[in-house]
């Protein structure tokens, strides 16, 4: 027995059932609609809003970490004599011996206890200036350190100009990426 027939009704679909049906529909789509607009949309924001603050409290921690060094290297710069930062006179360095200079600045990195992590010459730079080659290198240490390689790197009789100086805080100790020109002799 099926239950229309077991409760007696007989169901037709007559114009108010119709009607009350239609507006069955319609009141359950603007619920539906409500609750995406309370719930749903304001989860999304918060989710947005989350990473947005992540990201934001992720930059200002890598600036805390650089903002001491630079405060360091700010108050050693005013105390620093004008012979200590000085260019040298150049030195040019023979072509026949430039293939030791990325070994030479390794060391000179060493010696202050900076990690050469790579140092490498770009030979294709001499098309743009033949009178010197770019050397390029990533080195890892202290502050010390790296303030110590770069006067040593200044002081270096060979070097006709840095190009590029980047220093970024990698887990506790900085990074510090250069780009510079080595003067080379006739």
């Amino acid at each position: 027995m099926d239950l229309v027939n077991l409760l007696d009704l007989k169901l037709t679909l007559t114009p108010e059932l119709r009607a009350l049906g239609f507006r069955a529909g319609v009141g359950l789509l603007v619920l539906m609609a409500a609750l995406y607009v309370l719930v749903a949309m304001p989860l999304s924001e918060r989710a947005q809003l989350d990473a947005d603050i992540a990201d934001t409290r992720e930059r200002a921690q890598r600036q805390q970490a650089l903002m001491p060094a630079w405060a360091s290297i700010m108050s050693l710069s005013h105390n620093a004599s004008l012979n200590a930062v000085s260019l040298p006179r150049p030195e040019p360095v023979p072509r026949t011996r430039v293939y030791l200079m990325p070994e030479q600045i390794a060391h000179m990195a060493r010696a202050v206890n900076v990690e050469p992590l790579e140092v490498t010459l770009n030979p294709a730079s001499l098309g743009q200036d033949p009178s010197s080659i770019q050397a390029q290198g990533v080195f890892s240490g202290q502050l010390e350190g790296i303030r110590e390689l770069l006067m040593s790197l200044a002081r270096m009789p060979s070097l006709a100009r840095m190009e590029r100086v980047e220093v970024r805080a990698v887990e506790g100790r900085l990074e510090l990426f250069l780009q510079l020109r080595i003067a080379l002799a006739n």
